[in-house]
């Protein structure tokens, strides 16, 4: 028997036409694999989708792959991820499940203790028995695993599987996720395999009480950071388990996605012009047709704006000689003279990142999650959730209720907190 585990896939993050095809083909290839070597059943543990409702043609590509992989007779078992979380049961990863073409694993109710009990389901072909939580905005995961009724877990017999969301302390890799870790020893103690999601790497560990502790990683990219590690080499992809009683191997099966070239420039104690000229050079004699190029340029220059590092120029360079994208992150790029600054950008993704990472970076906080990348994508997720339409039928102060909590989630607040 064998099962497939993949997890971060973010589909409807990349808003670059090229790159959404990627994307799209990445998850393809691991459902064709699925199919043709027969496994029993797929586990998905969070953030299949970047946002709980991604648009439209996301949607209709979901919807054809997960019918594909139903026609074909395999169960696939899912909790949310931090990014399409819904409290209220609204999200594309809801109407999947009331189609039937996927299962929500996280079956939870509270006692009077203020104990959080979690229900198994049990696979029908194999009979493997499955739990897991969901995954929650950061920092509030730790709270809800604190709570857990983990001994009626424990108790349980059989072969069992637990899927969860989120970063693990003594699993903490170099480009895993930022935010809080938890403690291993807050998961239930011995499962057959701990099937994990939010780590963008691939990290199998095994411990005392803790058997089989797996992250597949995202298997394109659900940040722009993991386009970077791509083209440092890192490999992607997903995970396949064969088992009987026991867990017989597990195999990160590759799956290629594009090539790449990194240019870095390193702007510490410069000026502008100097970075621009070094990056001018470094462009003059590479070829970089169909291939992802990303610019990445860090430190803190001597004065000046950040925006005087003009790329816009080198983009176009770059995509004359025939560049499939130019990814560009000045995220970690900031002045010793802080000035508000206008971003430009190829499409509206990148003039928003630009905006934020302009501004962001050239700002000092004690919080990690408001500086560079982190503090991008928070800023980037709370304007997603701004920007959300009306539910059919929905009233107004509904509406805004929903847009207040969705906001207070991101943020890790409580609603009842203003």
């Amino acid at each position: 028997m064998r099962f497939a585990h993949l997890s971060d896939i973010h589909l409807g993050f990349q808003k670059h036409e090229a790159l959404q095809k990627i994307e799209q083909q990445v998850f393809e290839k691991i459902f064709d694999q699925c199919i043709a070597r027969k496994v029993d059943f797929i586990l998905i543990p969070g953030d299949l989708f970047h946002v709980n409702i991604p648009e439209m043609r996301v949607q209709k590509f979901a919807f054809a792959k997960f019918r594909q992989i139903y026609d074909a007779g395999i169960p696939v078992y899912v909790v949310y991820g931090s990014h399409d979380f819904s409290p209220v049961s609204n999200s594309v990863i809801d109407l999947l499940a009331e189609v039937g073409y996927i299962t929500k694993v996280t079956r939870a109710t509270s006692s009077d203790d203020g104990k959080i009990k979690l229900d198994f389901l049990v696979d029908k072909k194999t009979g493997v028995k499955i739990a897991g939580l969901s995954g929650l905005k950061v920092g509030k995961d730790r709270e809800y695993y604190e709570k857990l009724d983990s001994s009626s877990l424990e108790a349980e017999s059989g072969f069992k599987i637990f899927l969860f969301h989120g970063g693990i302390s003594e699993m903490k890799t170099e480009s895993g996720m930022e935010g809080e870790n938890m403690p291993l020893s807050l998961l239930p103690r011995n499962f057959n395999y701990y099937a994990g999601g939010h780590m963008h790497k691939f990290n199998a560990q095994k411990f005392d009480d803790h058997p089989n502790v797996v992250y597949p990683g995202t298997p394109f990219a659900g940040y722009h950071s993991d386009l970077e590690d791509n083209a440092k080499g890192q490999k992607r992809g997903f995970v396949i388990v064969e088992f009987e009683d026991k867990i017989k191997s597990i195999e990160f099966i590759e799956i290629e996605n594009t090539h790449y070239k990194i240019i870095e420039v390193n702007a510490e104690n410069r000026i502008a012009d100097s970075v621009n000229k070094e990056l001018q050079d470094k462009i003059r004699d590479i070829d970089p047709t169909q291939q992802v190029i990303i610019i990445k340029v860090q430190g803190e220059m001597t004065k000046g704006k950040t925006a005087d590092v003009d790329i816009s120029a080198i983009r176009d360079e770059l995509n004359l000689k025939g560049a499939l994208v130019v990814n560009i992150n000045k995220n970690q790029l900031t002045s010793k003279e802080y000035s508000i600054t206008e971003a430009k950008g190829a499409n509206k993704e990148e003039i928003e990142i630009n905006v934020f990472s302009e501004n962001i970076g050239q700002l000092r906080f004690e919080q990690k999650n408001l500086v560079g990348e982190p503090g991008v994508q928070l800023a980037k997720k709370l304007l997603a959730g701004f920007v959300q339409q009306k539910l059919e039928n929905e009233k107004n102060a509904d509406y805004n209720a929903r847009i207040k909590k969705n906001a207070f989630g991101i943020l890790g607040l409580d609603t009842d907190a203003s």
